[in-house]
């Protein structure tokens, strides 16, 4: 196997790995917002002070995720 075979198999591993790395990020990152979004429906149900609070803080969260979230989808 030529020198220029082994660098081009390395270099297409490489851009795999990549590939898998960044789904699994975007996996990891959708996971999150789900359970930001179901602990904001289960504090809704309690009404008290404190989970309205709570939602405020975890609803601005989210909002920053998102906003993150849709500048990494936007092309550059």
């Amino acid at each position: 196997m030529s020198l220029i075979t082994t660098i081009n198999l390395a270099l297409q591993a490489l851009i795999a790995l990549a590939n898998a790395y960044t789904k699994r990020l975007d996996g990891e990152g959708e996971r999150e917002i789900e359970r930001l979004e179901d602990e904001i429906d289960s504090l809704a149900a309690n009404g008290s002070p404190a989970s309205k609070l709570r939602i405020e803080r975890l609803a601005t969260r989210l909002e920053r995720k998102r906003i993150a979230r849709s500048r990494d989808d936007s092309p550059a």
